[in-house]
């Protein structure tokens, strides 16, 4: 405790002796100087403020404004200060630096801010247009208790601040003989505060090249106790923030590589500054392209153009860019400039998405509804051609009358089961309905033997064998009768394209943690250049053979969404004149 003592003692002697000779000197004078001079400046600056007003205010009035800048232009031709007139929206009229059309909206200044609300505005900083100091007044210019002009006045600071400088000259030469005197006392002093205030010095700069696991000891005086406390608690808090600011990084990191949508980011010099995965991926470019130019990266011409529009319009671009690579894509990318704190361009920044799904979905869709308009228009007008001949006359032959009658009513069944797929599909397709199938633990051979008991007329008329391969005590969760739907689907296409005496071979087994059912027939074949497309709806390898057979052309979409609707897949493999397999592969879990 006696050396905390003495230690607050020496210090509070300091304490005294600085205030005598800095707090008279520095506050008293200076301060007071520097303010009586600055009053001077804004005094000055007022009264020419106010001269300059009242030789405008008739010209304002009357939006003579040329006439104002090169009014202003000749009377402060030769004199240090400068002149700004600026209007209530900001924009500058006159000024005697520069041409007003040159100088960008001032609303935004501090002084004449103040000065549209009424008042008189002062400012001191730095001018970019000038790179000067300058001393700023701003005076509003009222007409009926509106503000229509700002007149603001300006001059160097270099004025002052070399009276400021003689004044402080005088200063150091009160603080230099105070300071030897101050040596002398506190001689002693520094020798013992020598030790602990080198090693706060070390352990500052050691903190300050970012190595923050240094410590302060705790000494025996209270202001050093303190000061290495304090220390030591800033020193864990700031740990704590960089390991906090870290993981937010790193977290920013994760979910900026981990987005879908591509982004690169370029500088004002078209250099790339970032890009995530996505865009690595979908440019196919390589990683380690930071800095590399955007033309020397990407080599489509169009996604250029959106860098290029960006950077020079500096508004939203949307543009869909084709990459007629194979297999072809298109790209959805949206362009929009990147700004600093300050409002000011610093780049640009493309968003690349990828709708080569969507635009083929919305193929798919055009197609479907033409499909399903020819599909229900054929029936549609057989019926209706059929109905307008009996009405003209043929109810009268009942031969004819009861042929055309039949072919209606085949046509108006045909009609009803594209309707009934149709509405099946729709069902299949809604995720709400999907959220609504049950699904339990069930024997697959009891739902296979259901469909070929279901295909087994349809067979016989053919005289084709129905084949059955299962274990009996293969079970998973399934939606018993969506899955029966779908091998019936399979089983009544291999009968209706397999000739007289063949056998179609129904076989299930379980590979890979996985089912896989498979439907064998000995028909016609599917050409492989079909594979892809043989699922979609109503696509038909032959249209003429199909409906001559009786087929929706719905059958097959119907078995892939049912399929999907337990997770599964659905695969083809087929020979013309041998054959096709069809696969159905359900996940055991």
């Amino acid at each position: 405790m006696t050396h905390k003592r003495r230690l607050w003692q020496i210090f509070l002697s300091f304490s005294l002796i600085s205030i005598v000779f800095i707090s008279i000197i520095v506050f008293y004078t200076v301060n007071s100087s520097k303010r009586l001079i600055k009053e001077i400046y804004f005094d000055e600056l007022q009264i020419k403020a106010q001269v300059v007003a009242r030789l405008i205010e008739p010209k304002i009035k009357k939006d003579e404004f040329d006439k104002i800048n090169k009014e202003l232009n000749q009377l402060f031709f030769d004199l240090d200060s400068y002149v700004t007139v600026i209007l209530p929206d900001g924009s500058v009229i006159a000024d005697t630096r520069k041409d007003p059309s040159l100088l960008d909206n001032h609303s935004h200044r501090p002084e004449i801010r103040e000065a549209l609300a009424g008042h008189i505005g002062h400012n001191i900083r730095y001018s970019y247009s000038v790179e000067k100091e300058l001393l700023y007044l701003a005076l509003p210019l009222f007409s009926e208790g509106q503000v229509i002009a700002v007149v603001r006045t300006s001059m160097p600071y270099q004025q002052a601040y070399q009276i400021f400088s003689t004044l402080q000259y005088q200063i150091i030469l009160f603080l230099l003989l105070g300071f030897l005197i101050i040596l002398i006392v506190f001689f002693f002093i520094a020798s013992r505060l020598n030790r602990p205030l080198a090693e706060i010095a070390n352990s500052l700069d050691c903190a300050a090249a970012g190595q923050l696991n240094v410590r302060l000891p705790d000494y025996s005086s209270i202001e050093l106790h303190r000061i290495s406390t304090s220390f030591n608690q800033l020193i864990e808090k700031l740990e704590s923030q960089i390991q906090v600011i870290s993981e937010q990084k790193n977290q920013q990191q994760a979910i900026f590589q981990s987005m879908t949508e591509g982004i690169v980011a370029i500088n004002r010099d078209e250099q790339i500054i970032a890009f995530n995965r996505a865009a690595a991926e979908i440019l196919g470019i390589e990683e380690q392209i930071k800095g590399r130019e955007v033309h020397e990266v990407v080599r489509n011409s169009q996604l250029l153009k959106v860098f290029d529009q960006t950077l020079q319009t500096q508004q939203l671009i949307e543009e869909e860019i084709i990459f007629r690579d194979e297999p072809l894509r298109y790209i959805q990318a949206h362009g929009s400039c990147l700004k600093d704190d300050t409002g000011k361009i610093i780049g640009a920044m493309v968003v690349l998405s990828d709708i080569t799904k969507i635009k083929r979905l919305e193929e798919i869709r055009k197609d479907f509804v033409a499909n399903v308009s020819h599909e229900i228009r054929t029936p549609l007008t057989s019926i209706q051609g059929f109905v307008e001949t009996l009405l003209e006359g043929a109810l009268s032959d009942k031969e004819t009358a009861e042929r055309f009658l039949n072919i209606i009513h085949t046509q108006a069944k045909r009609l009803n089961s594209i309707i009934e797929d149709l509405m099946v599909l729709a069902s299949l397709e809604q995720k709400e309905q999907r959220a609504g199938f049950k699904f339990s633990e069930e024997n697959l051979i009891d739902v296979l033997q259901n469909a070929i008991q279901i295909c087994q007329a349809q067979a016989e008329r053919k005289k084709i064998k129905l084949l059955l391969s299962c274990d009996e005590n293969l079970k998973f969760k399934m939606n018993p009768s969506l899955l029966e739907q779908a091998v019936v689907n399979l089983i009544t296409n291999a009968i209706r394209y397999s000739p007289e005496n063949t056998e179609v071979m129904i076989d299930a087994e379980v590979k890979e943690n996985e089912v896989e059912i498979k439907v064998i027939d000995q028909g016609i074949g599917i050409p492989r250049e079909y594979h892809d497309r043989i699922f979609e709806r109503f696509y038909r390898v032959d249209k003429a053979r199909s409906r001559k057979l009786g087929g929706t052309g719905l059958g097959l979409s119907i078995v892939k969404h049912i399929v999907q609707v337990h997770n599964g897949r659905v695969a083809i493999e087929s020979k013309v004149g041998k054959g096709s397999t069809f696969f159905i592969y359900l996940p055991l879990n």
